[in-house]
Order: structure tokens, then C-alpha cells, then sequence
């Protein structure tokens, strides 16, 4: 337990005679000239000048200074060693009896409570004293109980192979419930504002700080002193400590699962303290209120504000853990579990270096996995700078790779040795690529590629093939190359690919004819160009991002109480129809449904069930074409990834009972079970690049917005970043350039920044991010039009006489200049 017990002492005398005997050490002395303890007024006085105290402590001083040590952790750690137990008890009762107190300051809080009837009868050791017992020490002794029992530190099972769940769960709740019963019944907005004192790691408003005026509001002050409270803290530790511990072991026994041994009994605890807490919190949500600040306090207040990993048995885990749970489970309070004081106290390179350098340890966890202590774009640079650092890394070997060369040169007997050196000492990941055919010259750039050079940094040379115009790479040909790689991939003709014609959405198409190398391609290439920085013009829906951070979603299981609604939440942005059809089929009696999947692909219709409990290959029930008319042979199918086993046993029918999991084995089928071929080729190639755990920085959401960027520009902040050579930006010129292109339609604008910069997508972080730059250009003939390169980022911009020539000569340039390289 860090060193303290979760119960107080229970020997009050005990604490009563220590505090004494600080007193009199404090007043008096031990009396021994070799004395060297600062606490004692002969070890104070045996310093040095000018450390040498000119006064001694008033009665009232010692008595505040022996109640704040022995109120702490250690309280016996400062007494005087010089003290003969005798001594002690004759100097107390001397001081206590005969020492004159000095004038009390009326405005000294602390002379006030050190000067109180109940504190001085205490220190004069009154048989009237009244020290109040300790609150809820019968959950405190099982909470302790539990934490040294033998069942959670050795993690030993009971003979039947199974763990008692039910006593920590109960213990749990109770103690959480025991935590919150006495906060006022204060509205939602008071906690708010409660929280949002706690969340900047304080304990109190700043004295300068705003806070409310209006009398009913001003509980908050109230809730705070009732969330310091020792009693409800020690309660909290108690909770932190079993949720940290039952935690680790989940995972330990995870992780020997998945070594092939059988070990489901930790999970099953793990499951049953988090479903009991959950179920306790869904019936009283206005705990959350308090469960929430009360374990953002804990976490700041036992955090280093150093560390970026935390010891997976600490408080400060499990009170992480517990929001972890919180945030996970109650979306309408996340507020309350968020808290940036972690983002705002460690540098980004010491997280991303921590980051990189820790393996997966059922012994830490690193700050990164809790989603929310980091707000999103904390996320996006924190990935940014591990990806810089692994570009560092590769650079750092090309350098190695050269000097071992220069060495060997002198030695070296034939030119073959030589030759693959300096295939090692390219700098660069570089791409010779035409418009033409992009997605085959790429493949055949990238086909067996080391995997060390793929963490160079990129570089592309794009251009016709005929007419040798090559664009130097320095970010915009990137763009552009990736433009036309999600142009290839994407349209209907490469049969990769569908989009829903509502969302405008794109996903996997169902039973591809297209070779899986090329998924597998172009998730090395989306890789790639997340790797790089590069903003992609793409559109998947969630279940795509909740895959690529969360692996391989597992079939759902058998049992009918974990299914129904949750699944449904992926399918509603690309696959509304079907999320409308199941979301019905939950509320409504179900009759005559076979209980299996549909697959439309490549002219024919499909239905396809799994065998129950056994994840294996899909089972073919019935095929129909186009027109819905049934084929009797079942046809052979040669889809790429494809194996469709004949129908050993029927499919069955969807029931009342059953049909939770139907929906959510529905929705597994269609965002993962029905392209899966395409799926693992896809991850096959993106994981050459970028890790699954380096990707699980980002929630679903975040990466989205990494990938894909916003398609909203925001005019103003391009300005505020544009840099200009050969004009000024207070210019009037410039003024009416901006102006014209401010009074544009948002659409126009984008052309304008892809005619510039070749990007289609605003990166996450805005504009700001981008290289824009206007350059003076001089022209012979003022009808030529302005050009840009978008190597560098650059428009070059003749001086128009007019606004409207500047508007019409723009405007044709945006319009039939937006493929290419301009100038550059």
C-alpha cells in the first residue's frame, strides 16, 4: 500500500503522545550538545550562523508544527533520538503547565486552530479530548483485505479453476457509494465548475481567480472542501489500488493466452468489477459527478508530473483506469474525465521517445493509451515527432553505411561490395513515377523494398513519360502523386473499391477481382503518406479507422447479452439502410428470417452463414443473379482471397433469442467479415510503415481527421501564414489580392490553394500548415497568366493594372492550370 495503511491507527493515544512529544522537542530540547535534528530546538541551535534561529517557538508555534508532522505519512520520522523517555515526560508536563503563550494574531488562521479548547486539551493530554473515529473503517479494512489477500497477489485460482468476483465488485461499489453519499444535491453545472478547478491541477481557484457571485452557486467551494476530505481520499486509494491490480492481471493473463494457454478467470474478474461499478453508476449517474474529479484529483496528485509511463499496480494507474472506464462508458460526461495537465507538462520528444522505446510491458503503461488525457492535435504532433525520430534514425544509418564504405574503399578487391554500400547510403525514399500509369510504377518502385528504406523521408519525381517534365519533390509533388494514387485506386472502373452514393463514403467492394498485392500496395502507399505528413483526398467512414487502430475485429461471441444497438453506431454514416433495417429488426417480433449474410458481387447474390462457435470460412446457403433467379450449381469461385465451403448443416433462423448477436454479427460481416481478404492484404502492406501500436495513439476519430484532413478552409488563417518575396503584405496590391480572393466562393478558394500547393484537403491544424507563398513575377506582356509550382508551394503573380484583371487572369489560371507544375 505505497508504505501506508488504508485504516488509521486505532490507538489514539499513541498519535496523542507523539504530538507531545513534539511539543517538547520543539520548546525545549533534547539538551544534547551533538545534536543534529532540525525538528529539535538543541539540534537548531547547534547550526551555524546565519542558519542559528535567534528565537525560540512560541507554544502556540510548536503546536502547530507537531500537528502538521504528525498528520503526515511518517509521523514518528522527525522525533529526536536524544529524548530518555523520562525527560520527555517532565519536559511536557513542564511545558504544558508553566509556559506563557504569546498574543494571538485574530487574523492567523492557523494560530486560530492551533488555539482552539479541543486542540489544547488534546495536547495536554485531557481525558475529555474527543478525537472523532475514523469514517467507514469497515470498508477500509476490506479494501485492504483484499489487496493483501492471496488471491490477488499471487494470482492463484480456487480449485475449480475460478475466481470469486462477486466480494470485490460488492466491496467496490460500496466504497464508491460510501464516496459520494454525502456531496449536496447541487445541479450539473456546479460539479462543472468544480471540475473544471480540478482539472487544471489545482485544488482551489487562484484568490485572483472569477468565480460565481450568486449565492446558490457558490457550493462549488463546498464541493471542493468534501472531495479533500481524508476519509473519502483513503476510500478512493483503496478502489485505485484493486483496479489497478486486478488490471494487470487481466492483462498477464491475457498475454499467456495468447501464447495458446487457457486463462479466462482473471478477464472474467476483471469484466464483473467493471459491469458491477457500471451498472451502480447507470442507476446513479449523478455519482459520476464526483467518481470523475475525485479520480482526476488522485491521478495529479500521485503523478510525478515527469514519468510518461505509470506502474501498472499504482494508485495513479488505477484511478486512470477508472476514468479510462468512465470515459469509455458515459460519453455525456466527458468532460469530467478529461484533464490536460499531462499534454501541457511533458515535452512532445520525451513522449514520442517513450513512446518508441517501450515495449508492450504488462508492468507499465504509457500515457498515451489513456484517450483522454491528450487532446487530438497533442496525438497528431506526438505521432509526428515518433515518425520524425524513426526518419532520424534511418538518415543516421545512411550516414554509417557511407563512412564504412569510405574505410573499405582502399581494401576493396572487386566493385561488388561497394555497389550494395552504396545502394545503403541513399538518403531518400525516391519515387520515379508518371501521370500515365501511377499506381503500376509505383508497385514496381516499391516491390520488395527493404523495409529500412521505407522510413526514409520521401521524395517524388512526377512527370510525363514522353516529355521528361519532372517536378523536384519538396512536399507539393507528394501531394499531387498521392492525388492521383487515390484517384486510380478510388474510381469505380479499378474495381477496388465502392462508394455509397449517399455518403459519399468509400469502402472495400465485396469479392474484388482485383489481385489482393494491390491492396496490399496501397496500404504501404497510405502508409506512406500518413508517415510523411501528407493530408490524403479520400473519404472512409468509421468502421474503416476503428479497424486500422484496433486490429481484426473478433467474430461476436455466443452469447446473446453483449450484441444489439452498440454495433450499430459503424454502420450509420456508410451503411445507413442496413443500420435502419437492424435497428427495426431489434424492436420488432422476428418470423421466417434465415439466419444468414448477404454478398453481392461480380453479377451474383450470395447468402452466407459460419458455423456456430467456430470461427472458420464462410459456408455458402443459396446463390441467385442479378435478377434474383436461383442457380442450382453452386458456382466455383475464383475472387482473389475467396473460400466459400459447401453447406454442411442449415443456417438456422433468427429468433427472439438470437437475434441481439444476428445484429451484431451482421454488422461484423459487413465491415470486416466480407472483405476480409482485402482487409489482411491492406494491413499486410500498411503495417510495413506504421506499427499497430505506434497507430493506436489515435482514437477512430482523430485519425480520421489526420488522414483525410477538413475540407473547410478557413481564407483568413492562409493569409495570416502566407509569405511573400518581392512584395509586401501590407501592400495595397496584396490587400486587393486578398480581398478578391476572400469575396470568392469557398470551392474557388480550394482551387486557388490546389493550384498553389496541390492540396485538396486542409491538414489537421488548419492552413497554417501549408506552404503558400506569393511571389513577384515580371512579364513582358501583362496578358500572360499567373503560374505556380507546387514543389515549392509558390504562386507567381504578375501586377495586373486592375483588380478586375488580376480577378479575370486569376480565375483562368485556377481553371485550366490545375494539373501540372506550373513553372516549377
Amino acid at each position: 500500500m505505497d508504505g501506508t495503511n488504508l485504516a488509521t491507527e486505532s490507538s489514539f493515544n499513541d498519535i496523542q503522545h507523539i504530538v507531545q512529544l513534539y511539543v517538547a522537542q520543539l520548546s525545549e530540547g533534547c539538551g544534547v550538545w551533538s545534536c543534529e535534528n532540525k525538528i529539535c530546538d538543541t539540534g537548531r541551535r547547534n547550526t551555524q550562523p546565519p542558519q542559528r534561529p535567534i528565537r525560540k517557538y512560541s507554544p502556540r508555534s510548536a503546536r502547530t508544527i507537531a500537528l502538521a508532522i504528525a498528520s503526515g505519512p511518517a509521523p514518528r520520522k522527525h522525533l529526536c533520538s536524544n529524548l530518555r523517555r523520562g525527560d520527555q515526560q517532565s519536559r511536557e508536563s513542564s511545558f504544558n503547565n508553566s509556559e506563557p503563550e504569546t498574543p494571538r494574531d485574530a487574523s492567523d488562521l492557523t494560530q486560530l486552530l492551533s488555539d482552539t479548547k479541543s486542540v489544547r486539551q488534546f495536547f495536554a493530554g485531557s481525558k475529555t479530548a474527543n478525537v472523532r473515529p475514523v469514517q467507514n473503517e469497515g470498508l477500509l479494512i476490506q479494501l485492504e483485505r483484499l489487496l493483501v489477500s492471496e488471491t490477488l497477489s499471487s494470482g492463484e485460482v480456487d480449485r475449480d479453476g475460478s475466481l470469486s468476483s462477486e466480494a470485490p465488485s460488492s466491496i467496490i461499489v460500496q466504497a464508491v457509494d460510501a464516496i459520494v453519499e454525502d456531496m449536496p444535491k447541487a445541479t450539473r453545472a456546479q460539479y462543472e465548475f468544480a471540475d473544471s478547478i480540478i482539472r487544471q491541477g489545482c485544488s482551489y481557484p487562484a484568490v485572483n481567480g472569477s468565480t460565481p457571485t450568486d449565492p446558490k452557486w457558490n457550493c462549488w467551494l463546498h464541493i471542493l472542501d468534501l472531495m479533500d476530505q481524508q476519509s473519502k481520499l483513503r476510500l478512493l486509494v483503496g478502489v485505485c489500488k484493486v483496479f489497478a491490480i486486478m488490471t494487470n492481471r487481466y492483462l498477464g493473463h491475457k498475454a499467456c493466452d495468447e501464447n495458446g494457454q487457457q486463462s479466462t478467470d482473471a478477464a472474467n474478474k476483471r469484466i464483473s468489477i467493471h459491469d458491477g461499478l457500471l451498472d451502480y453508476l447507470k442507476d446513479h449517474t449523478g455519482s459520476i459527478l464526483v467518481l470523475g474529479p475525485m479520480c482526476k484529483k488522485m491521478f495529479l496528485s500521485h503523478w510525478d508530473h515527469i514519468s510518461t509511463t505509470v506502474p501498472t499496480k499504482s494508485i495513479t494507474c488505477g484511478a486512470l483506469e477508472i476514468l479510462e472506464l468512465l470515459h469509455n462508458n458515459f460519453a455525456d460526461y466527458k468532460g469530467f474525465f478529461d484533464t490536460h495537465v499531462a499534454a501541457q507538462s511533458l515535452e512532445i520528444v520525451d513522449l514520442a521517445q517513450s513512446w518508441k522505446q517501450a515495449a508492450n510491458s504488462s508492468k507499465t503503461r504509457h500515457l498515451l493509451s489513456f484517450d483522454f488525457l491528450f487532446p487530438a492535435h497533442s496525438r497528431a504532433m506526438c505521432f509526428r515527432m515518433i515518425s520524425h525520430l524513426k526518419m532520424r534514425e534511418a538518415v543516421s544509418f545512411v550516414e554509417q553505411a557511407a563512412a564504412l564504405r569510405r574505410r573499405m574503399m582502399p581494401h576493396m578487391l572487386d566493385d561488388e561490395p561497394e555497389g550494395r554500400l552504396k545502394h545503403l547510403e541513399q538518403q531518400y525514399l525516391l519515387l520515379n513515377v508518371s501521370r500515365v500509369d501511377v499506381l503500376r510504377d509505383a508497385y514496381n518502385q516499391l516491390w520488395q523494398r527493404r523495409q529500412r528504406e521505407l522510413f526514409r523521408p520521401l521524395r517524388v519525381r512526377l512527370g510525363e513519360v514522353d516529355e521528361l517534365e519532372v517536378g523536384h519533390d519538396l512536399g507539393g509533388v507528394q501531394m499531387e502523386f498521392f492525388n492521383l494514387v487515390c484517384q486510380e485506386a478510388m474510381k469505380e472502373e479499378s474495381g477496388m473499391f465502392t462508394t455509397d452514393v449517399q455518403s459519399g463514403l468509400t469502402y472495400f467492394r465485396p469479392g474484388s477481382l482485383q489481385p489482393l498485392y494491390m491492396f496490399e500496395l496501397l496500404g504501404l502507399l497510405m502508409a506512406l503518406a500518413i508517415y510523411n505528413g501528407i493530408t490524403l483526398p479520400i473519404s472512409f467512414p468509421k468502421a474503416f479507422y476503428k479497424i486500422l487502430t484496433e486490429g481484426a475485429p473478433k467474430r461476436p461471441s455466443d452469447d446473446g447479452g453483449r450484441g444489439g444497438a452498440a454495433p450499430l453506431q459503424n454502420l450509420r454514416d456508410a451503411w445507413a439502410a442496413e443500420a435502419r433495417s437492424l435497428e427495426s429488426l431489434l424492436k420488432e417480433d422476428v418470423s421466417d428470417l434465415e439466419y444468414s449474410f448477404p454478398l453481392d458481387a461480380n453479377g451474383l447474390r450470395l447468402a452466407v452463414h459460419f458455423q456456430k462457435g467456430v470461427s472458420s470460412s464462410p459456408i455458402l446457403s443459396s446463390v441467385t443473379d442479378e435478377k434474383g433467379r436461383s442457380v442450382e450449381t453452386m458456382p466455383m469461385l475464383t475472387w482473389p482471397g475467396w473460400k466459400l465451403l459447401q453447406p454442411p448443416q442449415d443456417p438456422g433462423i433468427v429468433t427472439a433469442q438470437n437475434k441481439s448477436r444476428y445484429v451484431s454479427e451482421y454488422a461484423w460481416w459487413l465491415t470486416w467479415a466480407s472483405v476480409k481478404p482485402q482487409w489482411k492484404a491492406f494491413m499486410s502492406g500498411f503495417h510495413r510503415v506504421i506499427d499497430q501500436r505506434t497507430l493506436s495513439i489515435f482514437k477512430p476519430a482523430d485519425l480520421k481527421a489526420f488522414v483525410e484532413g477538413s475540407s473547410r478552409l478557413d481564407i483568413g488563417e492562409l493569409r495570416k501564414s502566407t509569405q511573400y518575396e518581392g512584395y509586401e503584405a501590407r501592400s495595397k496590391y496584396i490587400q486587393n489580392f486578398w480581398r478578391l480572393v476572400s469575396s470568392w466562393p469557398e470551392e474557388k478558394q480550394k482551387k486557388l490553394l490546389k493550384f498553389v500547393t496541390a492540396a485538396e484537403r486542409i491538414p489537421i491544424g488548419g492552413a497554417s500548415q501549408l506552404t503558400f507563398v506569393i511571389k513577384k513575377t515580371v512579364v513582358e506582356d501583362l496578358e500572360h497568366l499567373p503560374t505556380s509550382s507546387t514543389c515549392f508551394g509558390t504562386l507567381y503573380l504578375p501586377r495586373y493594372a486592375s483588380s478586375e484583371a488580376l480577378n479575370e487572369k486569376l480565375s483562368l489560371a485556377i481553371e485550366y492550370g490545375l494539373e501540372g507544375f506550373g513553372t516549377g
